[in-house]
């Protein structure tokens, strides 16, 4: 069991793009290695049905920022043409009322930047959502689009033409062309969110609590493990996985190809697991490890050839699972934990609130995983719900422990998890499990009632909108009155 802190703890969220849930050596895969995650699973808890509440980056992001489902924040994908309103950013708003110091380094992904534009002009933006200090950077493939410190930083050290006719090549190319990159692994969009996490953990307060998110843009496209990861993972010896279909495809042209895209993202995997681990070491020299909570995780996965598709934005586990840990101060040594209970990104809104002790908003539609984490119960959820728009048709997804149901662009699907966690057998034609459907149908009907802003909150009716809340006989005296006061006679 994971120890109470009694103290405020220092909170650091490690956030990746990307990440399917299955490329973790603690997660049972056969090849990657992730040997500080693995250990930081061990003197933690692992959750092993972690789920997206979108499998695109913009709607899980702003769906964790916010404490809001997709239907309720209403970015369903990955573009718009406006900010995501900063007063619905409450997740820093709320910490930093609670006395923590915020900071934010990374891909943040709650609007979408006009060609030519700077990171550096949106300071007001960042100091709205209740930030102290923010520091962003974009996906790979949009970096070379905008003007920011990472552009800057490569121009001063002489990378950005690199950098620039590499994205460029993957535009034309395909974005899961395995190039490997010939930046140094220090120059890369994820080897800068280190610099900087590192600049700042150097320079950052100790006499208040600290809540820090470091979002790696990794293991996300482009295919370009950088320096000694490009060469990491042999392609002849990569394992596939057991639900891959060979059939055809227009992100890689043949199997061989397939397995030069999963050995460099293997070795992106293992360039942010080894960031990962020197980013832990200066925890410790902080000397706030014993009362440090840090969370590990993504916002979606990437199929990497399961059912010979690659990408996301399906309901697949390897689009929609993600790899969540969280290792509590004081624990290091115990056994690692693992909990099979579904749970969702979101819930990570409440956990972050509830371990700063601050004051949870009164729309709140997600769970603390707080009670699962102090060993007081198996679960929170008793299922957790899914969602994107595309092509004009809403899809959902709802898991419990034993089942998951989804809807996606009118194709329907229902997998027992327990007995088929590759998800090969599709039993929604089979007439023995309609009840089955119907319960999880259910379930969505029922999230989709009560997870909904009440936007007739704190309604008042006329009367009292008015003050005419008089005995009947005198209404129509003090009605006159007001009106003739209105009306200067």
């Amino acid at each position: 069991m994971l120890k109470k802190q009694i103290k405020q703890p220092d909170i650091v969220h490690i956030f990746v793009d990307q990440w399917n849930a299955r490329y973790l050596g603690c997660a049972g895969h056969p090849q990657v290695q992730t040997p500080n995650l693995d250990r930081l699973a061990g003197e933690g808890i692992r959750f092993e049905n972690a789920y997206s509440p979108s499998p695109v980056c913009m709607a899980a992001r702003v769906s964790l920022a916010s404490g809001l489902h997709p239907h309720n924040h209403g970015f369903f994908f990955n573009y718009t043409d406006k900010l995501f309103p900063q007063e619905l950013i409450t997740l820093y708003k709320k910490v930093r009322d609670a006395g923590y110091e915020t900071a934010k380094i990374g891909k943040y992904h709650f609007h979408s930047p006009k060609w030519g534009e700077d990171f550096e002009d949106y300071k007001d933006y960042y100091d709205s959502m209740g930030l102290d200090f923010a520091k962003e950077t974009s996906t790979p493939y949009q970096g070379p689009c905008f003007n920011s410190e990472y552009t800057r930083w490569l121009k001063e050290h002489n990378y950005l033409d690199c950098f620039i006719k590499e994205i460029a090549h993957g535009f034309d190319k395909g974005q899961y062309l395995p190039q490997g990159s010939k930046l140094p692994p220090k120059m890369t969009p994820d080897g800068f969110v280190f610099h900087k996490t590192m600049q700042y953990l150097k320079d950052a307060p100790t006499d208040k609590p600290m809540f820090l998110t470091v979002s790696f843009p990794g293991p996300h496209t482009p295919i370009d493990a950088p320096g000694k990861y490009m060469t990491m993972y042999n392609p002849d010896d990569v394992v596939l996985p057991e639900n891959f279909k060979s059939i055809s495809s227009s992100h890689y042209k043949d199997v061989a190809e397939l397995k030069q895209i999963i050995a460099l993202y293997m070795g992106k995997i293992t360039h942010l697991d080894d960031r990962i681990g020197q980013i832990i070491e200066a925890l410790k020299k902080r000397g706030k490890w014993d009362n440090t909570v840090l969370i590990f995780t993504s916002d979606h996965g990437d199929f990497m050839g399961e059912h010979g598709l690659m990408s996301k934005s399906r309901f697949q586990d390897g689009s929609v699972r993600i790899p969540l840990i969280i290792r509590q101060g004081g624990s290091a040594g115990e056994s690692g934990i693992i909990n099979t209970s579904p749970v969702s990104l979101i819930d990570l809104y409440a956990t972050i609130i509830d371990l700063a002790g601050g004051i949870m908003p009164d729309y709140c539609q997600v769970k603390s995983l707080i009670p699962i984490i102090h060993g007081k119960c198996e679960s929170v959820n008793k299922a957790v719900v899914s969602e994107i728009s595309e092509n004009y048709n809403f899809n959902y997804m709802v898991r419990t422990d034993k089942w998951k149901w989804y809807i996606h662009n009118s194709n329907e699907a229902l997998f027992d998890m327990l007995n088929d966690p590759w998800e090969k057998n599709n039993l929604a034609q089979d007439r023995k499990y309609v009840n089955t459907i119907v319960d999880m149908k259910m379930i969505l009907l029922d999230f989709l009632m009560k997870n909904q802003l009440n936007k007739a909150a704190g309604y008042k009716n006329l009367f009292t909108r008015m003050n005419l809340q008089v005995p009947g006989s005198d209404r129509e005296k003090v009605l006159l009155k007001k009106m003739q006061e209105v009306h200067d006679f």
